[in-house]
């Protein structure tokens, strides 16, 4: 056979994925390794990799909060392994994949879509000019304007990142007095320049409306660590094949999508189902929690981690519903981690129907480490929640064993 023809019969893609940022092993390695079966991938981390060199054909470090620094990295990275695409999967990545693609001319989400959910404000901005009920946040770059901000939307309120450049960077404010710590510490969090976003604290249940080419595959539902409070830290997030929620948030997502300008590959929209209706707080348009979409693929049957590769590279990515139950992850963090950590040789199955994964170090993705996640299955989102409710319990009551 020759080099035309085994090109011609390869089905894998030409040239290299490019990966930016990882994360813990049980959270990532499923997303990697799916990736690095549809093409061939390249990374670039804060970290020298570990796990991930059995999925990769190159690594480098770099600074992933600077642009320029992983534009260089992507340039040695692409003398031996030429780059025609690239994928991030953390809102921090932003800045650095859009460089990237610039830099090599690369496909990705439309300009118009970027500069609308780039910053949350900009973001609510356009909902705001579609007709779409938002989170009502006030853009703030002083104190003053914040406090401004304060007495506009009233307490309490969350204030965010303009442009986050780390997760569960959110703070909630309960009394006026604590207004400026959580503003300085969001304006640490946020891109320099950027400011912050004083929104409301709204009533009502958190969803994540997750669609592909702005088709609604499926949502998702956090609930957050009172341990890690005032900051907003997601402890268990449930998925449901038949969420109840979807005729409801079904048509704000779509509007929200085009308010955004956003029409092809992935997006993540979050909403607050108040009650006088659903608000949007954010869109991203990638993938920001692997492990949730894992969750995804077991319920729904899509493969939301495949079709993002597919889309940065330029393709076509299809989405066949299998709906089957539900599935839903618990964080083992805060003082539980802490626990876990203590006890090395706790067992894997803490249930027939519950799986816990430890990491080998702490995950400092927020305010508390993270050292493990529990993952059930069920048939809806009642029996999920028993489930992680009845795992905690065993895993607190069960003794290691070796």
């Amino acid at each position: 056979m020759n080099a035309d023809t085994a090109r011609r019969e390869d089905p894998r893609p030409p040239g290299h994925l490019l990966v930016l940022g990882s994360g813990p092993q049980p959270e990532w390695e499923h997303a990697i390794k799916r990736l690095a079966e549809a093409g061939p991938l390249v990374l670039i981390d804060d970290s020298p990799a570990s796990w991930q060199r059995q999925y990769v054909a190159a690594a480098r470090v770099a600074n992933t909060s600077r642009p320029k620094h992983v534009e260089q990295a992507a340039r040695w990275l692409a003398i031996k392994h030429p780059i025609t695409a690239v994928l991030h999967f953390q809102p921090a990545h932003e800045q650095a994949a859009a460089a990237v693609r610039a830099s090599f001319g690369l496909p990705g989400p439309s300009a118009a879509a970027l500069a609308a959910t780039s910053l949350r404000h900009r973001t609510i901005e356009a909902l705001d000019r579609g007709g779409t009920a938002s989170s009502g946040g006030i853009h703030a770059d002083t104190f003053d304007q914040a406090l401004e901000a304060a007495h506009t939307v009233g307490l309490p309120l969350v204030c965010k990142p303009t442009a986050p450049r780390r997760r569960y960077a959110a703070r909630i404010v309960e009394r006026l007095p604590d207004l400026a710590e959580a503003f300085s510490a969001a304006t640490a969090a946020s891109w320099p320049g950027t400011g912050t976003l004083i929104e409301p604290r709204l009533d009502g249940i958190e969803a994540t409306a997750y669609t592909l080419d702005s088709r609604l595959v499926a949502i998702s539902h956090a609930t957050f660590d009172p341990e890690a409070e005032p900051s907003l830290m997601p402890l268990e997030v449930v998925v449901d094949a038949d969420d109840v929620c979807a005729a409801a948030i079904e048509g704000i997502v779509a509007r929200a999508l085009e308010a955004t300008g956003h029409r092809q590959g992935i997006a993540q929209t979050r909403l607050r189902l108040t009650p006088t209706g659903p608000r949007v707080l954010s869109l991203t348009t990638h993938l920001t929690d692997l492990l949730v979409a894992t969750l995804i693929e077991q319920v729904t049957g899509i493969d939301l981690i495949g079709a993002s590769g597919r889309h940065a590279r330029g393709l076509h990515a299809e989405a066949e519903t299998t709906p089957l139950g539900a599935a839903a992850v618990r964080y083992v963090q805060g003082a539980a981690a802490a626990g876990l950590t203590s006890a090395p040789a706790t067992r894997s199955t803490i249930t027939p129907y519950a799986r816990l994964d430890r990491y080998s170090t702490d995950s400092r993705t927020g305010p508390l480490p993270r050292r493990g996640h529990l993952l059930v299955s069920g048939a809806d989102f009642p029996q999920c929640i028993a489930r992680l409710r009845n795992a905690v319990a065993t895993m607190q009551t069960v003794p290691s064993t070796t």
